[in-house]
């Protein structure tokens, strides 16, 4: 008989991890310069995988357009960058 784990005990990736955490919310790139985000920075998570040079996530921007980058360059959008995102949005934000 093979033993089997329960969701309890099962432990989870790095990846899924992040995915679970920022799952629904809208994501910006970090301008590599001193300006402020603007509508095509904007994505929502689509996928997170593992690379060697660690956590990879694929974003879904505006016009359904994939894109693929290091978590290290984005983060969570905050209550002002969501409401202008809002203001211009090509995509809607998913209701929870």
């Amino acid at each position: 008989m093979i033993p089997t784990l329960s969701a309890a005990t099962r432990t989870l990736t790095p990846a899924q991890t992040y995915s679970r955490a920022h799952a629904g919310k809208l994501m910006v790139v970090q301008p590599t310069t001193d300006r402020q985000a603007v509508g095509p920075d904007f994505f929502h998570v689509e996928s997170v995988g593992t690379h060697p040079t660690g956590l990879f996530v694929t974003g879904k921007f505006a016009g359904g357009r994939l894109e693929s980058m290091r978590v290290s360059t984005v983060r969570e959008a905050n209550e002002e960058e969501i409401a202008s995102w809002r203001a211009g949005s090509e995509i809607e934000l998913p209701t929870s």
